[in-house]
C-alpha cells in the first residue's frame, strides 16, 4: 500500500528514502511485506507524502489488535482503491473515516450520507466526487460480505449505485449508466423499500432520454414507476420530470405542462423534510419548468418561467447552469441571437465542471442558431457542446 500511495504521488523509492532519511532498502522492504513499518518510518513517510495522519492510522489498525472482520473489511477496501490508481489521498482517508466509524461500532448514518453525495453531485460533480463514491460503494459492499444483507444496506447501495451512474453518465459512460441503473433497480427491489424503488427507477428515466432510452421505453417506464405507490415520492416527482424532457424535445408543449403540474402536485404532498432539500422538489420542479418553457414555449413564458427558477437555482450550480443556457436558447429561437449565445457562454464558463448533461444543452442551442451566422462567442461557445448524438437527433 505505501508503494501505490509513493507512485502515486509521483516519487521514486530513492526520493522516499531521501525526503525521509531513512534508507532505501527500508522501505523497499515495507513495501514488499518483508518488514513492518515501525511508527516513526510510517510518520515520516504521512509527513513526506502530505498524507499525514493516513499511513500512521493504518499501520495502528494492521496491529492485530480489535475485531479482524471489520479491519480485515476496511484494509481491503483501501488496497482496492489504491491497486484502481489515482484514486486520491481524499478517498483513502475518506475509507479510513468510516472504517474508524465503524470499528467504534458508531455505523454509518446512511441517510446523512446519500444526501451528502447528492448534494455534492449537484454543486461539484468532480472526478474526485466519482472516486470518493465509489470508495463508499465498496464499503458498502465490505459490509454486505462480512456482516450480511440488511434492508438498510440494500437500500443505501440502491440509492448511492444510482447516484454513481448518474455521475458515470455525466463522464459521457452512457453504457456503464445504464448498467449501474439496472444494478440499482435490482438492489432496490431486494430491500422492499417502495421509496426507493420508486426513487432509483424515476431517476434514471429523468436522466436517461438523454442516454439512449427511446420515447416509448420512457413513457412505459413511467407508467410502470408510478404504478408502484399511490403515495408522493421523490421518485414520482423524477417520473413526471422524465416526461417534461419527453415532451420538450418532442414539441408538445401541452403535454409537458400537465407534467410540470404532475411534478408540482407530487411536490405538495412531499414531507417538509423532502421539500427543503438544497436541491429538492422545488428547485426540481423549477428547473424543469424553466427548461420546458425555454426550449419551446413563448418568449414571454421562457422569461417568466426562468425568471422564477433563477432565484431558487443558484444553490445547485449544474442546475443553474443549464437553466441559463436554455434561456440563452430562448432568445436564440426568438431573435436574439448574439445575446443568447453571450448568455450561455457566460453560464458555462461560471461553470467549474465538465458535465455532459449541460454540454447536451449547448449543443441543444446550436440547433437553433441560424446558418450563417458567426461570432467569435460561437466559436467558443462549440467547444463546450457534447460529443456524440443528442437525444432530438435519436428520437424514435
Amino acid at each position: 500500500m505505501l508503494r501505490s500511495i509513493r507512485e502515486a504521488a509521483g516519487l521514486s523509492l530513492s526520493a522516499l528514502a531521501t525526503r525521509t532519511r531513512y534508507h532505501k532498502s527500508e522501505i523497499g522492504h515495507v513495501e514488499t511485506g518483508r518488514r513492518r513499518a515501525s511508527f516513526a518510518l510510517a510518520a515520516a513517510c504521512d509527513r513526506e507524502l502530505g498524507t499525514s495522519p493516513l499511513l500512521s492510522v493504518l499501520l495502528e489498525l494492521d496491529d492485530g489488535q480489535g475485531d479482524n472482520v471489520k479491519r480485515r473489511a476496511m484494509l481491503a477496501s483501501i488496497g482496492a482503491a489504491t491497486t484502481m490508481g489515482g484514486l486520491g489521498l481524499t478517498v483513502l482517508a475518506d475509507l479510513v473515516r468510516d472504517g474508524l466509524l465503524d470499528a467504534a461500532e458508531g455505523g454509518e448514518d446512511w441517510d446523512a450520507t446519500i444526501a451528502a453525495y447528492n448534494r455534492r453531485f449537484v454543486t461539484e460533480p468532480s472526478t474526485e466526487f466519482g472516486r470518493s463514491l465509489l470508495s463508499q460503494l465498496m464499503l458498502a459492499r465490505h459490509q454486505i460480505a462480512d456482516q450480511g444483507k440488511t434492508p438498510e444496506r440494500l437500500r443505501a447501495v440502491a440509492e448511492l449505485g444510482q447516484l454513481y451512474g448518474l455521475w458515470l453518465g455525466n463522464q459521457g459512460d452512457v453504457s456503464a449508466a445504464r448498467n449501474w441503473y439496472r444494478t440499482a433497480a435490482h438492489l432496490a427491489d431486494r430491500s422492499e423499500h417502495t421509496p426507493t424503488r420508486v426513487y432509483v427507477r424515476g431517476r434514471a428515466l429523468s436522466r436517461g432520454i438523454y442516454e439512449g432510452y427511446t420515447v416509448r421505453e420512457t413513457i412505459d417506464g413511467v407508467d410502470e414507476t408510478l404504478s408502484l405507490s399511490k403515495v408522493p415520492t421523490l421518485g414520482a416527482l423524477e417520473a413526471y420530470s422524465a416526461l417534461v424532457h419527453v415532451h420538450a424535445l418532442t414539441g408538445n408543449l401541452a403535454e409537458g405542462r400537465r407534467a410540470v403540474i404532475g411534478m408540482r402536485r407530487v411536490a405538495d404532498g412531499l414531507p417538509e423534510a423532502d421539500v427543503l432539500k438544497v436541491a429538492g422538489p422545488v428547485q426540481r420542479t423549477a428547473s424543469f419548468n424553466s427548461y420546458l418553457e425555454c426550449r419551446i414555449g413563448s418568449m414571454k413564458e421562457a422569461e417568466r418561467a426562468f425568471s422564477e427558477a433563477e432565484p431558487v437555482l443558484r444553490p445547485v450550480p449544474v442546475w443553474l447552469a443549464d437553466a441559463r443556457i436554455y434561456y440563452g436558447r430562448a432568445r436564440v429561437s426568438h431573435g436574439d441571437t448574439a445575446g443568447g449565445v453571450a448568455f450561455a457562454l457566460d453560464a458555462i464558463r461560471r461553470l467549474r465542471h465538465d458535465v455532459r448533461v449541460v454540454g447536451l444543452g449547448v449543443s441543444d442551442l446550436l440547433t437553433a442558431v441560424p446558418a450563417g451566422y458567426r461570432s467569435d462567442e460561437l466559436d467558443e461557445l462549440r467547444t463546450f457542446a457534447a460529443a456524440g448524438s443528442a437525444p432530438w437527433e435519436n428520437l424514435s
